[in-house]
């Protein structure tokens, strides 16, 4: 009965899109194949899928939520208020010649590695739609501005997971690295189409920034209540969109592990990766966390015998792939922009690839820093600070946000001067 429906679905919409053209319809009935697919089997499966909905709205409103809150609300604050400019201004000079991108990129990508995705997405496409940034520039700024937050990784996947501590630290390391890289490679990308770079001058940068952030105080057409209004209600609204993927990507793993599809691919995934000897489970673990980051760490850190540096290897290449379902909201968030999913999934394969290959180089410094520490002890204070509750994960998301933003701040400014005192210097010794 069941496969009679589904076959009289197709059927109708095959007829509804035969006046369409060929491209279209294949996009168009492999989108409904998919959905009417999943439909059917969340019918076939109500508890299990039930199940994984709760785990899926609980991951959403216990860790993302209070995480991700305070930084979109306080991120669309600053760039309302021209802050984000004033930042942009002082760093230009500074990480325009190593990522071939915008000063308000240093921005982005420090709200990216204190809160984790998607809030790099988010704030490119806020800006792109602000015209601050050039297609090419924001294509570039996606490719490494989009990684995984350090409370996550140590917190919840090392200590959390994996229970230990130095896991944490390996992985954060070759996760930042491997975007750092990713934007080296990228800052090449279209690089004949470059836009005209303005304020060339190699001094009144401090100036300058002070001069903007006013302007943009003095004209802005909404009032602070306005503007905090506004930055609440979107941000809302992206969290809400956020956590219909996590919930929806939840049930689809599920669903797809009692259809025996990730036992399948696991069986070739473990041919194909002979040479690293893993057993299924572990392929298993690998292929969910393809799709969901999260549960393919949870997955890895229950297998038994595994060694640390394959623990450290795949776990950072799933965390620095981050999942299909990040890139859907990825995905969604630039869908407002003229941006191009597909070449940010690219981007992920290179940061998964480039993550992977740095664990070889940060394994030996970390297990030189950890000789000197008693983990134990460290382990154990870790899981109490990890453990807060929902009140003060928010209150410690809203602090982080503060604090990243007031040491970019001075930051930049002491970099300004650097910078400006270099320049008097060879002037005068010219």
């Amino acid at each position: 009965m069941t496969l009679f429906i589904f076959v009289l679905i197709l059927f109708l919409l095959f007829y509804r899109l035969r006046k369409k053209t060929i491209y279209s319809n294949v996009k168009h009935i492999f989108v409904i194949f998919v959905t009417c697919f999943l439909v059917i089997h969340i019918i076939k499966y109500p508890e299990a899928a039930f199940s994984s909905a709760k785990l899926g709205v609980d991951t959403w409103f216990n860790i993302v939520f209070p995480a991700l809150l305070p930084f979109f609300v306080g991120a669309e604050m600053l760039i309302g208020l021209g802050v984000v400019n004033f930042i942009g201004i002082l760093l230009e000079p500074i990480i325009r010649p190593i990522f071939n991108v915008p000063g308000e990129g240093s921005f982005i990508l420090a709200m990216s590695i204190t809160s984790g995705y998607p809030i790099g997405a988010k704030l490119i496409t806020d800006l792109r739609s602000k015209r601050a940034f050039s297609k090419t520039e924001a294509q570039r700024l996606l490719s490494f501005c989009s990684t995984s937050g350090p409370l996550f990784m140590i917190g919840a996947v090392a200590i959390g997971m994996f229970h230990n501590a130095q896991l944490g630290t390996t992985i954060a390391l070759a996760h930042y690295l491997g975007a750092l890289m990713v934007g080296i490679l990228f800052r090449f990308y279209k690089f004949r189409n470059n836009p005209q770079i303005p304020h060339k001058t190699k001094n009144g940068y401090i100036k300058r920034a002070f001069k903007e952030l006013f302007h943009s105080i003095q004209n802005s057409e909404k009032t602070f209540g306005a503007l905090l209004g506004t930055a609440v209600k979107n941000a809302v609204e992206t969290l809400l969109t956020v956590g219909g993927f996590i919930i929806l990507f939840s049930v689809i793993i599920r669903l797809l592990t009692l259809m025996g599809f990730i036992k399948t691919l696991s069986y070739y995934l473990q041919n194909f990766l002979f040479f690293f000897q893993l057993d299924k489970n572990a392929c298993a673990a690998i292929i969910s966390g393809v799709f969901e980051m999260t549960i393919g760490c949870k997955l890895l850190s229950e297998i038994d015998g595994i060694s640390f540096i394959k623990q450290a290897v795949f776990a950072t290449m799933l965390i620095s792939w981050s999942g299909f379902s990040i890139h859907a909201q990825v995905a969604n968030l630039i869908s407002k922009t003229d941006l191009s999913a597909s070449i940010y999934i690219f981007s992920k394969f290179l940061h998964a690839l480039f993550s992977g290959i740095f664990i070889l180089l940060v394994v030996p410094f970390t297990n030189t820093i950890f000789k000197h520490i008693d983990t134990p002890a460290f382990l154990q204070y870790s899981k109490e600070v990890i453990h807060p509750t929902w009140t003060s994960k928010i209150l410690l998301s809203s602090e982080l946000f503060l604090s990243i933003t007031i040491l970019i701040m001075i930051l930049a400014m002491i970099l300004q001067i650097l910078y400006k005192i270099t320049y008097l210097f060879s002037f005068h010794k010219k």
